[in-house]
């Protein structure tokens, strides 16, 4: 266990000083975190948002789309000119591959199945084990990966460059930027996966009000899954993802988002995938291991290595055979049976500056509660030089944490009972989120 850990507070410097003292007049206030719109045992929890997110610094358009997805399944981005994205996402097969693990260009097969790539719009952390922290970073990792696609950017650049009906479609798509760069490629990669989206499902139009939609085994399985089962701990929200890490028992050494976060109580955990058009997904699980759902279900039964780092999220089931049946009718009930519905970007725009802080107001910031995979609030406001008290209320770990200006700061583990004094010695807005559970955010405005 690490030696910060001993303690009931962690006192935690990351990249910046913790023991600056704000000299500084402080000015805070505090917005709580707003609560879900229903209940988790409700089928309008799971209802689909009615527009596409997409970050203020890669807005959508449709010129920018057009360019991804030509991009994807461009040889250029490969080194050999001999596979594209789309050679594993294959759109045909759902943007998957339909293998445990596809072969690398070693001929070894690589150590993780291909993920999923729909509604990736509504991601955190991407790649199994987090590592990407946006789209636009995910998309060069495979081309620059030896064992994937071995490109390298520069490469990349002057193949596509060499090609002249490029100029026109990066003009279109980036005017204010018209070259053919690599944060330009990634941008317009990143745009096009945004808009690939999981279709129309009988649980969509059950949840939209036709009672008819899904048998009584699929709603009996509705209630299971959010009930007894407790799948819907970690399979939450529209997509049926919380977007966390959890260790859920497979066997094998890869240490997963503990490998990234560099802390060993988070080795063994792997990003909750997706649930709609399961049915069709097969392989399961981030290394390919269970070739059905029974399995899979069979594997949260028992089937699983007991170990320290487990998820507190893991379901323990004794289910009868009924059940059993029930629960793959609700999971069948999530495969698409019509298209996705007609696409629309939301109007995301650009960060406004920090407003001037108000004169008086409390001079102590307030303690921020964890619990529920939550912070008790959405937006907290205080001044340079002053450091806020993270409180572990869970039953969960918990990995405080913040990035900017190519800077990172790490609380550590805290475990439930903990708390972690994160400093925010400058002036700015920080964007602080959990590294286990990452829809775990609070806006820290410091003035």
């Amino acid at each position: 266990m690490p030696l910060l850990r001993c303690s009931r507070v962690l006192i935690v410097a990351g990249v910046m000083s913790a023991t600056l003292v704000g000299a500084a007049s402080v000015a805070i206030s505090a917005q709580r975190a707003g609560a879900p719109e229903a209940s988790p045992s409700d089928p309008a929890f799971y209802a689909r948002p009615a527009t596409v997110p997409f970050p203020a610094a890669n807005p959508y358009s449709a010129a920018k789309a057009a360019l991804g997805e030509r991009l994807f399944h461009d040889t250029a981005l490969s080194g050999a000119g001999d596979r594209t994205c789309a050679s594993c996402h294959e759109p045909g097969k759902g943007f998957q591959d339909g293998v445990a693990a596809a072969a690398g260009l070693d001929g070894a097969p690589l150590g993780r199945r291909t993920p999923f790539i729909g509604d990736a719009a509504w991601g955190e952390r991407y790649f199994w084990d987090g590592r990407a922290a946006s789209l636009e970073e995910q998309a060069l990792g495979p081309v620059q990966n030896p064992r994937e696609m071995n490109q390298t950017l520069d490469g990349m650049v002057a193949a596509l460059s060499a090609k002249p009906d490029y100029a026109p479609l990066f003009a279109a798509a980036f005017p204010e930027d018209p070259r053919v760069t690599s944060d330009n490629v990634a941008k317009a990669l990143a745009t096009f996966e945004r808009t690939i989206l999981s279709g129309e499902t009988a649980f969509d139009r059950w949840v939209a009000g036709d009672q008819t939609a899904v048998p009584d085994s699929a709603k009996r399985g509705f209630e299971l899954f959010t009930g007894k089962a407790g799948c819907a701990s970690c399979h939450s929200g529209w997509a049926f993802t919380d977007h966390a890490f959890h260790d859920v028992g497979l066997p094998g050494d890869d240490r997963g988002r503990g490998a990234v976060l560099g802390e060993a109580t988070v080795d063994h955990a792997f990003k909750t995938p997706g649930l709609r058009d399961v049915g069709r997904r097969a392989p399961y699980m981030h290394d390919g291991s269970l070739t059905t759902l029974e399995a899979v279900l069979d594997h949260y039964a028992g089937d699983y290595v007991d170990r320290p780092t487990l998820s507190p999220d893991l379901p323990r089931l004794t289910l009868t055979a009924e059940e059993k049946a029930d629960l793959l009718a609700f999971l069948r009930s999530l495969d698409a049976t019509g298209p996705a519905p007609a696409f629309k970007p939301d109007g995301a725009v650009a960060v406004a500056a920090v407003a001037p802080a108000p004169a008086a107001l409390p001079a102590e910031p307030p303690v921020v509660g964890q619990k529920g995979k939550r912070f008790s609030l959405a937006q907290v406001r205080l001044g340079a030089g002053q450091t806020l008290t993270i409180q572990n209320d869970d039953n969960r770990e918990h990995n405080v944490r913040y990035e900017r200006d190519g800077k990172e700061f790490n609380s550590g583990i805290q475990d439930p009972g903990q708390s972690a004094l994160i400093p925010f010695p400058e002036a700015g807005v920080y964007h602080v989120f959990c590294g286990i559970h990452p829809k775990m955010k609070l806006k820290v405005e410091v003035h």
